[in-house]
């Protein structure tokens, strides 16, 4: 499967809130850096904290669905999502859409670690950047 492949297929599980996927698609030595994950101190660590993470955004959303309209190939083993996320708020009952870059390192076939953004530019240069 190529890197595209995996992300617009993890992506649509992520959209399902298909938790069963998780274990097929990222490697056990996940890492997810996010806004929330900013929040909690540290990353969301292997398929443990893969689900941690969706019962976080649950708690914090009533809605979330990412839409990934472009992928690069930054380099080999990583690549760079580009799209927009419609959030609906659960306290503020608020509906918004925002811009979503995910800068995504891929091992074996699956997802190694992924980084959430919410700038484009900024994303393209920390995709360079990222150790």
């Amino acid at each position: 499967m190529t890197s595209e492949a995996l992300v617009r297929e993890a992506i649509d599980a992520f959209n399902r809130a298909d938790r069963a996927a998780v274990e097929r698609l990222l490697a056990p030595d996940f890492e997810l850096h996010s806004p929330l994950s900013d929040m909690r101190g540290s990353p969301y660590e292997g398929h443990d904290g893969a689900y941690l993470w969706f019962d976080d955004l649950s708690e914090n959303f009533a809605g979330l669905e990412t839409t990934i309209d472009e992928v690069v190939d930054v380099r080999g083993d990583r690549v760079l999502g580009l799209g927009r996320a419609r959030v609906a708020g659960r306290t503020s009952g608020l509906d918004y859409e925002q811009p979503v870059a995910l800068v995504i390192d891929v091992a074996d076939s699956r997802i190694r670690r992924i980084w959430v953004m919410f700038d484009h530019e900024e994303a393209r240069q920390r995709a360079a950047e990222l150790g």
